[in-house]
């Protein structure tokens, strides 16, 4: 696949997350619940958050997320950046 230089922007990024075992995940249809059991605090996500947290959960860095993520929807480099950079922050 041909990449145009906004989608090769994309993926320059590189973040690289690790998965507290203080949080705990449950999922629920496609969607999901992240607790955290030692501040009691938890979020609720929807699909995307679902995916993209299985994916970090796997020790797949923000490039990698990036890259599977634009391959499955029909959205922009630049959309999809801002999506998960929002979820990461």
């Amino acid at each position: 696949m041909s990449m145009s230089t906004e989608q090769v922007m994309l993926y320059t990024g590189g973040r690289r997350f690790v998965v507290d075992d203080d949080v705990v995940f449950a999922e629920l249809n496609d969607e999901a619940i992240l607790l955290n059991v030692t501040t009691g605090i938890y979020y609720g996500l929807n699909a995307l958050g679902t995916e993209i947290w299985g994916l970090l959960a796997e020790g797949v860095g923000e490039d990698e997320i990036n890259l599977r993520l634009f391959e499955e929807y029909d959205v922009t480099p630049a959309q999809l950046a801002a999506d998960v950079n929002e979820f990461l922050s």
